[in-house]
């Protein structure tokens, strides 16, 4: 995993700088203060008063916090039920603060962030991320700015709720928090021999993050790996433009479908109840498979619990259990996680809906498949005929219609054309045109192979 720890003095920016940088990069922010407002909302449920040392080891105890994630967005469990909706409120806050005081409750929250980042390619930030969470990140940035610059920031941002507020009101309550922040005896404020200090008392937001995200691709990309991204509409060709680009660019084509098929295989194979099937059914069972990506003579190969399953995914009724497994978070996660590790790793072309937009938002170019839908749907009408099925064009184009609505509203994996991609618009060429169109609009943008 590629941990990147970014810490710095209130008002620098680096909370705004995280999200930023995780969205460009496609890596996971654990909101750390998260965990310690969703203790307090389980403290305040049980009832126990005052924390007290006493009182915070006999919750801790009882209590099992969880961080799970929906699509990117993160959930706090406690004890099993969602806190999320909950941690917002000034009195969950304020008694968050007095828990992330005591030994014992930062003990549990760094064996949760700690776990995190094990499991994640991510970006933590805080005062000792670099120092406490993540000694070993790849990356550790300490963010700064003049004292009088923060304090400026912070009150224009004030201003907007409280036109009473004074700046040197700010500034007094500014430099108190850097005195409490550097003299902490648990999460003390301070810098490592690897910390890269990035003062942006004259950058702007956006300076910032280019700076940034400059120094960490530079790492990341000591042995950078070609990444192509195509989605696109149904029957748009995507498929077949995909496995042609890549077979030209010597690139290995990425097929997501295939491992959602063969975990529906796995789900067969080990006899599980389908009738069952529900959020908890699936993530005891996405927990109990390890899925394996591999390449022979080309073709990609897919093993879940070393069984490999490739020969076996391609039947209806595979398609449909698949198509009821997909949705679920865990299973979504779990393969997420698989797509954007073998891109790490390879230069591949990857295709599906949502591949620009969510799974590799920093390829290196995406491609956004479309046709007129009449032309879409004859495509369609002649593939059905070729194997035999009966049915009309009317048919066909009215079940491509509802394939278009529901891939566009999907609440995961929807269908979204970035301003970054280039349109390949296939209604009026073949798939070999739309192949070459794809090279020399990357040979435009710097590609060299």
């Amino acid at each position: 995993m590629f941990n990147i720890a970014i810490d710095g003095f209130s008002g620098s920016g680096k909370s705004t700088l995280t999200k930023e940088l995780a969205k460009r990069l496609g890596f996971r922010v654990l909101d750390t203060g998260a965990i310690f407002r969703c203790m307090a909302w389980g403290y305040a449920k049980m009832g126990l008063g005052e924390p007290t040392e006493k009182t915070i080891e006999t919750f801790l105890k009882k209590a099992k916090v969880e961080v799970r994630f929906d699509g990117e967005s993160q959930r706090v469990l406690f004890n099993g039920e969602d806190a999320t909706p909950y941690i917002r409120t000034e009195e969950i806050s304020q008694l968050s603060s007095k828990i992330s005081a005591f030994p014992k409750a930062r003990e549990e929250y760094l064996k949760i962030a700690k776990k995190f980042a094990a499991e994640n390619d991510c970006i933590m930030e805080g005062r000792d991320i670099g120092t406490v969470v993540m000694p070993g990140a790849d990356i550790k940035i300490f963010l700064t700015a003049d004292e009088k610059v923060r304090a400026e920031r912070r009150w224009k941002d004030i201003r907007a709720k409280d036109k009473k507020c004074r700046l040197e009101d700010v500034l007094s309550a500014l430099r108190e928090r850097d005195e409490r922040d550097v003299s902490r005896e648990v999460g003390k404020l301070m810098t490592t021999e690897e910390s890269i200090i990035v003062d942006n008392s004259d950058m702007t937001f956006e300076q910032t993050v280019d700076f940034c995200y400059d120094l960490i691709t530079k790492k990341l990309n000591l042995d950078k790996k070609v990444n192509v991204a195509i989605d696109g509409y149904v029957c748009s060709g995507k498929s077949t433009i995909a496995k042609l680009l890549a077979k030209r660019l010597g690139f290995k084509v990425f097929d997501t479908g295939a491992i959602y098929r063969a975990v529906a295989c796995a789900f067969e194979y080990m006899h599980l109840d389908e009738n069952k099937i529900s959020e908890k059914y699936i993530k005891k069972f996405s927990e109990q498979i390890n899925i394996e990506i591999d390449f022979i003579d080309g073709v990609q190969h897919v093993k879940v619990n070393g069984i490999d399953h490739t020969p076996y995914i391609r039947t209806e009724r595979i398609s449909a259990l698949s198509a009821k497994i997909a949705p679920f978070t865990s299973i979504r996660d779990k393969v997420l996680k698989i797509q954007r590790d073998f891109a790490q790793k390879n230069d591949l072309v990857m295709e599906g809906r949502d591949i620009g937009s969510h799974v590799l938002p920093n390829a290196d170019f995406k491609f956004f498949c479309t046709a007129e839908e009449n032309v879409r749907a004859k495509r369609r009408f002649e593939q059905q005929n070729a194997m035999g099925k009966d049915v009309t064009f009317k048919d066909v184009l009215k079940e491509l219609k509802e394939r278009d609505y529901r891939d566009v509203h999907r609440d995961h994996g929807a269908i979204v054309q970035t301003e970054d991609s280039i349109l390949v618009d296939t209604t009026n060429q073949n798939v070999d045109q739309s192949v070459e169109f794809c090279v020399e609009e990357m040979k435009k943008r710097g590609f060299k192979g």
